[in-house]
């Protein structure tokens, strides 16, 4: 769900002429993925819908934290 608030944050940073809430909410979003991350076995998660769902929702934060970088002018490594 905090993924999905990033184009209610960048306008409201417009709105508001504040990049550092964007900074701000970007830090919180990586935050939350890394603990998902290590609370959450996607490799070797055995059951494979539970695999996909977990796969689905890293992808979302993927994709969400990449395009707040880019809007902070941060480019994202193709791999890490």
């Amino acid at each position: 769900m905090l993924a999905e608030r990033l184009d209610e944050v960048i306008a409201q940073c417009a709105a508001s002429a504040e990049p550092a809430s964007l900074a701000k909410y970007t830090f919180t979003l990586a935050r939350a993925f890394n603990l998902f991350y290590h609370r959450h076995r996607i490799i070797a998660e055995a059951d494979e819908t539970r695999q996909a769902v977990l796969v689905a929702a890293a992808n979302i934060a993927r994709r969400r934290l990449t395009s707040a970088l880019a809007a902070l002018g941060i480019a994202v490594p193709e791999r890490m």
